[in-house]
């Protein structure tokens, strides 16, 4: 990395549109101002979280006064704004304009002159410099902009820890292709490994979190809203995403994702490495901000505790891998590579939480339409999780339509960490 990467910290208490431009222009301008990024002529797409039809004050999506904000900056600079996203589901017009309207993007593009995006063509993007995915399927609104100005929502994610600015680009995923990547990228280190893939391919020029109103709990929307008083930018999605995990007091390094991209040599993984401009980190740290369920442990991970407790059977595999001519492993640094992968699967079925309908389930079959390992049918007007088959990506949680979906902790994983 040539430079320190910068990242804005703006209080901002409300979502008053004048306390919101205010505060994106004041972030804006201590990167550089918008115009560093966009220039005359340019059609910018705007990638928002709108990951389901779902009002503002449910702090599920990002909140049009932001979107209002970026839009009016971008029309300054003499550039066209496209909002555009691709939410769970089918990705089909009629989803998009529900969507829309819901989320309050409907209001914002008839106040501002903004584009809604209804284009459902997909592009096959090559991307020679990723890890996993070499080609990926985007949507036609994003692989066509000129630049791209990702604007996440902060919320807890019970397979990524947070969503934020990598993980808010999942979206660029048309419809229920997303449910292939899923299938393809079964843990979180291995999805994580795709969201880097999919950064390294969209490349957003800034990435602008609404964290106003963030959300806790069981995101990234069965959780609660969290009143978190802040705007985050940067031009480094990664940088952002480690400045996120601080606000909220946890180590960078648990996000899978941040824990790639060092790996990787994308970045490293830092507070300390990053410039912090505008308001001061220490006065803005989120005080209480729960977890969710599954993030006291990546799954397809094993925790430290678990590992001594395996460690025979750990430290046998390594002697017959070494026996084997694979070389040396030591025990105290054993990855998910070095795990039997039995073994792996069994520790991550008893400690990774698992998805049930609850009493509000309907047997609507949404969440069994879109499992992408075909893991959930619905009987007698009730959904059933297959636990062996489930792979604990939460997409059931994610987007049933009467947030009907529970998360349970298996036996052994409340030994470790509780219910």
């Amino acid at each position: 990395m040539a430079s320190r990467p910068a990242v804005a910290l703006v209080e901002c208490d409300d979502y008053a549109p004048e306390h919101v431009e205010a505060a994106l222009r004041r972030a804006v301008d201590l990167l550089g101002g918008l115009g560093r990024y966009v220039r005359p002529g340019m059609r910018v797409a705007l990638k928002p979280n709108l990951l389901r039809a779902m009002p503002p004050e449910a702090a599920t999506t990002t909140h049009p006064s932001v979107v209002r904000a970026v839009v009016r900056l971008v029309q300054e600079c003499g550039a066209t704004a496209v909002i555009a996203d691709s939410p769970g589901g089918p990705f089909t017009p009629a989803l998009l304009r529900r969507l829309y309207e819901k989320t309050g993007m409907r209001q914002v593009a008839e106040e501002t002159g903004a584009e809604l995006n209804y284009d459902t063509a997909v592009a096959r993007v090559p991307n020679p410099e990723g890890g996993l995915l070499r080609l990926v399927e985007v949507i036609a609104a994003v692989a066509g902009a000129d630049v791209v100005i990702n604007l996440p929502k902060l919320k807890t994610h019970n397979l990524t820890r947070l969503t934020v600015a990598t993980k808010n680009l999942f979206g660029v995923i048309p419809g229920v292709t997303k449910l292939g990547y899923h299938a393809k990228l079964q843990d979180a280190l291995a999805f994580s490994q795709g969201l880097i893939d999919i950064l390294r391919c969209v490349r957003p020029v800034l990435s602008i979190v609404d964290g106003i109103v963030a959300m806790d709990g069981n995101g990234p929307s069965g959780g609660d809203p969290f009143d978190g008083r802040v705007l985050l930018a940067g031009a480094d999605a990664v940088a952002v995403d480690v400045v996120a995990m601080a606000l909220v007091g946890w180590e960078p390094l648990t996000m899978p994702a941040i824990k790639v991209a060092v790996e990787w040599g994308l970045a490293t993984g830092r507070v300390e490495d990053i410039e912090l401009l505008g308001d001061p980190l220490e006065g803005l740290r989120f005080a209480g901000f729960r977890p969710g369920s599954a993030t006291t442990v990546d799954p397809g991970l094993l925790p430290h505790g678990l590992q001594r407790l395996l460690l025979p059977l750990i430290e046998a595999h390594a002697v017959d891998g070494r026996r084997a001519g694979s070389g040396e492993v030591a025990a105290e640094s054993l990855d998910v590579g070095t795990v039997p992968a039995g073994i792996r699967r069994w520790a991550t079925r008893q400690l990774v939480v698992a998805p049930q309908a609850g009493a509000r389930c309907t047997g609507c079959g949404y969440c069994a339409e879109h499992c992408p390992v075909a893991a959930i049918v619905v009987n007698g007007r009730r959904a059933h999780m297959d636990p062996k088959r489930c792979i604990r990506c939460y997409c059931c949680h994610e987007l049933c339509p009467q947030l009907a979906v529970e998360l349970h902790r298996p036996w052994l994983g409340r030994l470790f960490f509780g219910q």
